[in-house]
């Protein structure tokens, strides 16, 4: 009860200051705002790092959930920088070598929690994270462009901001509905059932299916090593043949596996069809990025991925995970009723989100549009 109560006052905070930060990043520009609100997230790491009690950590956690509202700026600044015609191989960069890294992060965390035990190990890895934050930070100010042509100040009126943010808002959502409301109708969707088994998958593959510790630890390090080895020629095909043919992929891929995935016994089954749900999640995440990028005005991205955010993943792994103020409330919604579902049939969860996908696949066929001519 008290990590929802903390979960739903942090996507609360979420709602409330994503449109403020898409409204910056149009008018006043994105580069500043990225590397300011940086420091602020960055400091987040010292509160964990310090914190002796759960009161601090909720703090923490709500105040880092806070300070994310610079995450539409960073989207539009990404989707602003890359060339038309390469952005599935460049997006799939951005998935491939952060997973490279994250392939060797779980044995580090492992030798220090050997060494030190679990809660020294935790603060030592939030001060390493406080300080690689201060490195990203100077990298950010120093080096991101400015993306945008014109910019313009917005002043120290705080109330101002607020209205101007969310006159953006409402006109960012009737934009979304002349335009893309096929892709919104999915995202929302994927946001709410995506949360029925994102907090389930080792508790099912051990509680469940009877995997050991180290049987899922190297699931999950040939999952990571798959995204990032087969994300690179995802991004290839996508600018090959589309981006919607892609996002069909990642659903093919995903849908069937599901059901698979909680009728399989033992390690040998589960592994490979763990892989392809990854690869599903990753064709899916690079391909709604790139159409995102492809299909809103450089000028209303940040307001647009305020509400949206950058991309889709399908429940698993693959690349990110879906923000935005019109999907905070589904994502709540779903972690809300995931663990009742859970309790109520282990395999359920899986089972409902295979056929919600296969709605949203009917929606992307039918109502999903790519642009004829892609916005730079």
């Amino acid at each position: 009860m008290t990590i929802g109560a903390v979960n739903a006052v942090a996507a609360i905070s979420a709602i409330v200051l994503y449109p403020v930060g898409g409204y910056i990043a149009d008018k006043a520009g994105r580069a500043k705002l990225i590397g300011l609100s940086t420091l602020l997230y960055t400091s987040s790491y010292a509160l964990f790092a310090i914190a002796t009690t759960w009161e601090v950590v909720a703090i923490a956690m709500v105040y880092q959930q806070v300070v994310l509202f610079y995450m539409p700026a960073i989207n539009a600044l990404m989707a602003d920088s890359i060339p038309v015609g390469a952005r599935g191989r460049i997006y799939a960069l951005t998935v491939g070598f952060p997973e490279a890294v994250r392939v060797v992060t779980p044995y580090v965390g492992g030798y220090l929690i050997a060494l030190l035990t679990l809660q020294p190990a935790m603060r030592v890895g939030y001060t390493i994270g406080f300080a690689l934050g201060w490195v990203v930070t100077f990298i950010r100010l120093r080096y991101l462009k400015e993306t945008l042509n014109t910019t313009e100040p917005i002043g120290r009126d705080l109330p101002k901001i607020f209205k101007e943010s969310y006159k953006g808002a409402f006109s960012s959502i009737r934009w979304m509905v002349k335009n893309i409301r096929g892709y919104v109708a999915v995202a929302i969707i994927i946001a709410f059932t995506g949360n029925f088994v994102m907090p389930f998958w080792i508790v099912y593959a051990q509680q469940v299916k009877g995997l050991t510790p180290y049987e899922w630890g190297i699931i999950l390090l040939l999952s990571g090593v798959t995204r990032a080895t087969c994300s690179l020629l995802i991004g290839g095909l996508i600018d090959k043949i589309g981006a919607k043919r892609c996002m069909l992929i990642g659903f093919a891929l995903t849908i069937p596996s599901l059901v698979l995935f909680v009728n399989a016994n033992g390690f040998l089954q589960m592994t490979p069809i763990y892989l392809v749900l990854v690869l599903g999640s990753t064709f899916s995440w690079i391909a709604s990025s790139v159409l995102l990028a492809n299909t809103i005005p450089k000028q209303l991205r940040g307001r647009i991925m305020s509400g949206i955010g950058q991309g889709l993943g399908l429940g698993v792994s693959g690349g990110g995970y879906a923000s935005g103020f019109l999907l905070f409330i589904p994502l709540s919604l779903g972690a809300l009723v995931a663990g009742y579902i859970f309790a109520y049939n282990t395999m359920l969860p899986w089972l409902l989100l295979s056929g919600f996908l296969a709605i949203a696949m009917v929606i992307t066929i039918l109502f999903v549009r790519e642009p004829s001519k892609a916005e730079d």
